[in-house]
């Protein structure tokens, strides 16, 4: 086996193919390289296995009997047990169409047809270390908070360390989900560039043998200028994502005041979380005037506005069920912005209710739950951002907080 920082001798992969010589082929390569191989020849026995076999990494063939290779992934990505393998597609298929579709199906690369041995080796070693580094990281997330919450109970530890460790998690885990977000632009980038390059490679081809024409010239320009297009919408949104990023965690650790449109803020938070709603089936809504200029920290804002949500997404709804969280944003005069962050959940009963701000306070500490994200939001709100904070809520219909901000902040915050 090729060498690789990440052992992956061993590793478990699906091969789907209707076509039994390509499986022979596929499995022979990959069994002479250590992995642990099972096979499906459709679509629906696809599933089966996958849920029984639970592999590390599914070689997927696009044109198979009854469902398709991409209605496959899609369900698969419907699935808890499953959505979260990685997916390469087999396939002949090259049109920018067909490209596209197997991306937005979940779909995280492609091998051409006929197969070349180093460059499925090349794929499939390359997505296992990244499937393997994903589930470390989750891990490393995990231990983390276990170890926050074990450090929690020693009556000498600062509780700025224990805030600090808690940010640095939070931040880990955004770290995360945006590098996987990024993962589908960039893939369609290269994805395109490499399809482009392989058009070229055959008109430099057809030219040498004077067997260029109008057509086939033509042919090229329009494919290079959907590839083109393509690219140009991948990285679009790529860019913004980074910009995002930047602009709201990266601000996070820096306690400056400066002028922010509220609205705008709002946005990049919300993209912010995309990865983790995309993974969720409960809904995030932003009702916010598009003029609120607000004179404040920024990072400590944004700190607020993400607990919050992502408190909501933790404790607020009931399994398999699809909630809404809502974000709502008016003035009150000219010297206060009033921020309602609501869920329609389950609620919370009183006597949670009043320990819920509490230090250490939490109803999910075997999910990783350390009790320090309400405690630390309300420390933001009152000591960073001069603010106030209650809450509300009701039993089967919902919990909400409320706060009240100064829309112009002009005073040194508390350390």
């Amino acid at each position: 086996m090729s060498k690789s920082p990440i052992k992956l001798d061993g590793s478990k992969i699906l091969v789907v193919d209707d076509k039994k010589e390509n499986l022979e082929l596929m499995t022979n390569i990959l069994e002479a390289e250590g992995y642990e191989v099972a096979f499906a020849l459709n679509g629906e026995k696809a599933i089966q296995v996958a849920t029984l076999f639970q592999p590390e990494l599914i070689l997927l063939d696009v044109m198979m009997p009854g469902i398709d290779g991409f209605e496959t992934c899609r369900r698969m990505k419907g699935l808890l047990d499953v959505k979260e393998i990685p997916v390469i597609f087999v396939t002949a298929k090259t049109q920018i169409a067909d490209i596209v579709e197997a991306f937005t199906s979940g779909a995280v690369d492609y091998v051409t047809k006929p197969i070349r041995q180093e460059e499925l080796l090349a794929r499939v070693s390359t997505h296992l270390q990244l499937r393997k580094l994903v589930v470390l990281r989750d891990e490393l997330i995990s231990q983390l908070r276990d170890y926050n919450i074990e450090l929690a109970t020693l009556s000498e530890l600062k509780s700025a360390q224990l805030e600090e460790s808690e940010r640095m998690s939070h931040l880990a885990e955004i770290v995360g989900e945006m590098s996987h977000e990024l993962g589908t632009p960039l893939g369609i980038t290269n994805t395109a560039i490499s399809s482009m390059k392989d058009k070229l490679d055959a008109l430099e081809i057809a030219f040498g043998q004077q067997q260029l024409n109008k057509e086939s010239l033509t042919d090229f320009i329009t494919y290079g200028q959907e590839c083109l297009r393509l690219v140009g919408s991948s990285m679009s949104y790529a860019n913004k994502l980074v910009a995002s990023f930047k602009d709201i965690v990266v601000g996070e650790f820096n306690e400056t005041i400066i002028d922010i449109n509220l609205a705008t803020f709002l946005e990049d938070i919300e993209l912010i979380l995309t990865p983790k709603l995309k993974r969720s089936p409960h809904t995030l809504t932003i009702d916010c005037p598009k003029d609120i200029i607000m004179h404040t920290m920024s990072g400590a804002l944004s700190q607020v506005l993400i607990n919050l949500i992502n408190n909501s997404l933790l404790h607020a709804f009931e399994p398999n069920s699809q909630g809404t969280i809502r974000i709502q944003v008016e003035t009150s005069g000219v010297k206060n912005v009033l921020f309602s962050i609501e869920d329609n959940g389950r609620g919370i009963e009183q006597s949670i209710m009043d320990k819920v701000f509490d230090k250490y306070f939490t109803t999910k500490s075997g999910d990783g739950g350390s009790g320090l994200g309400l405690f630390i939001v309300k420390k933001l709100v009152e000591d960073k951002l001069g603010g106030v904070m209650s809450m509300y809520s009701k039993l089967d219909e919902g919990t909400g907080f409320k706060l009240e901000l100064p829309m112009h902040l002009d005073y040194v915050p508390t350390n």
